[in-house]
Parts: C-alpha cells; structure tokens; sequence
C-alpha cells in the first residue's frame, strides 16, 4: 500500500470512528452529566470501555499512524456498538483480515434459498471458505453429491471430490477438476493460516488420498474462473455445463458456485433426471424449502 493510500485510509477510518462514536447510544448508568453537550459517547468513555488508553484512541480519531491489533479494533467495535457489517468495515479499515468475523453468520437466508430453487434444472451450490455445503439444490444432489447425505462434519466439497466414490465417476475429467479445487482451497486458506479445521481436513486428506497428497504438495493456487464441466450420469448421459461461481455481496465469505446447463440438449436431460419430483433447496441443519412455482418453471435458456 502506498503511502498515500495509508494516509487516506487512516482518515476514512478516523472518520468512520468519529461518526459511530456520535451515534453510539449513551449508558443508561450514566449520572455524571445532566445533560450532554454533544450526542453520543465521549472519547474517553470510548476508551474506558475498550481497555485502552484515552490518548491512543484520540490519536486513532485523529487518524495519526498508529497500528491497533486485532483485539484492540474488535474491542473497539463493542464499545461503539457496531452492527456485523459495520465491524467487518472497521476491521478492512484498520487494515486487518476478517478471519472469524466475516463468518459469524455461517447460514443463508431464505432469499438464497429461493435463487437456488430459481436455477433449477442448474445445479447450485452454496460454500463457505472452507468449501463446507451451506446450501443446495436437488439438481446438485442428484448430479453431483446429495450433501446431506453425507456425515454432518464431513460436508464439504473438497472432502467430497476425494472421497465420494460416486463423485470421481460422475465427473468425465475429474483428474483436472479435483486440482483445480485443491488450488482454490490453498488460495482460501492462506486468508486463514491460524484455521484448525482446514488444516484436519488438508491432514486428513494427505493420509488417505495420493492424489491430494501430490497435488497438494504442489503448492497451485487459482481463482474460481468459470470452465466447463462434464458429467457423467447412468441415466442421463453425459451432461455439459458451464461452471461459474459468485460472491454474495451481503455474506462475502459465501460463494455461490452454479453448473448453467451447456450445449443442445442439457436442460432436456436435467429435466429428464427431475421426472415427476419437485426438486426444491435445502440448507445444512434445516428442512428444505416449500415447493414452489418457481421450481417448476424452466429457466430462459
């Protein structure tokens, strides 16, 4: 970062305190003063409430160059009140990772739910940055891997590409797209170095799959470019789709990864694996979502 783009994030997050500072509610307990010149809490009482010191939070106000921790930025935030978004604002102003804040909230809302069963026949998925099933749809279930099915702590999609036999056969070119998922693992997980889970999973994959131990070994990062997939289904035949993945923009921490139907033909096939089932979406640790209109009417293809 630049030293001018230090100085103006230092302002920006100067300001930002000054702002929530004014519109932060007043302790009921408070009987020092009848009557408050200026709305809000005051600096020092900012300070007293987050453990540090009055002059260092004034020089943070200030937007002087001074570095707070993790803990110092997330004490802050409590003093002040802050909703989730506005802590995870704080926290990229102060020029920290998210790391556990940014999935406080490991669950998707019915309006993600309902995009899911809007993309039907596509198969859909939501993950985490561990790449654990958030949320899915039949398509998905029936084509690629009924993640409910599977253990509650082995939800996972990079757990599944390895060692759910019927996903390796489901995928004509699984070799190239196992790596590519391993490269995109790595690259989330250098965002989480201090992450236990990951690093079981990673531990438990090395053990039990050569593949994964090689590739892993490898040290391949990518992004989540879209590409075209092929699947194999014993009753469909091949299906041919394009793969292509999403942030959200409200849970940035989810992804959205969608196979769009690809070539003449494809959506005739899901539709043909549907039959008379309405498929629907579900959610880890929920039941799925009524049936409705929208999982029955086809998508503009």
């Amino acid at each position: 970062m630049s030293a001018a783009d230090s100085k103006q994030r230092r302002l920006e997050l100067a300001a930002f305190l000054r702002a929530k500072r004014a519109a932060a509610p007043v302790p009921s307990s408070d009987t020092s003063s009848p009557k408050r010149r200026v709305p809000g809490l005051r600096r020092e009482e900012v300070a007293h409430l987050a453990g540090v010191s009055y002059t260092w939070y004034t020089r943070l106000e200030q937007g002087r160059d001074v570095r707070p921790t993790a803990q110092v930025v997330d004490a802050v935030a409590r003093a002040l009140g802050l909703d989730e978004v506005s802590h995870r604002h704080l926290r990229r102003l102060a020029d920290l990772p998210l790391g556990d804040r940014a999935e406080a909230a490991d669950s998707v809302g019915e309006d993600v739910l309902m995009l899911l069963e809007h993309l039907l026949p596509a198969p859909a998925v939501v993950l985490n940055s561990r790449f654990d099933y958030v949320a899915w749809n039949d398509a998905h279930s029936t084509l690629f891997c009924d993640a409910s099915r599977l253990p509650t702590d082995r939800r996972n999609a990079l757990w599944a590409t390895f060692m759910v036999p019927a996903v390796r056969e489901s995928l004509v070119d699984w070799d190239e797209q196992a790596r590519s998922v391993i490269a995109q693992f790595r690259a989330e997980a250098a965002l989480r170095p201090a992450d236990g889970r990951s690093d079981e999973l990673v531990a438990e994959l090395i053990s039990h799959s050569p593949e994964f131990a090689c590739w892993w070994a490898a040290h391949e990062v990518r992004r989540g470019d879209a590409r075209s997939c092929v699947f194999r289904h014993p009753q469909a035949g091949e299906v041919r789709t394009r793969l292509v993945q999403l942030r959200l923009v409200a849970q940035p921490w989810f992804k959205l990864v969608t196979h769009l139907p690809e070539g003449e033909g494809t959506v005739d096939r899901l539709r043909a694996l549907q039959g008379s089932e309405i498929w629907t979406a579900r959610v880890a640790g929920r039941q799925p979502l009524e049936s409705s209109p929208a999982s029955e009417t086809p998508p503009p293809r």
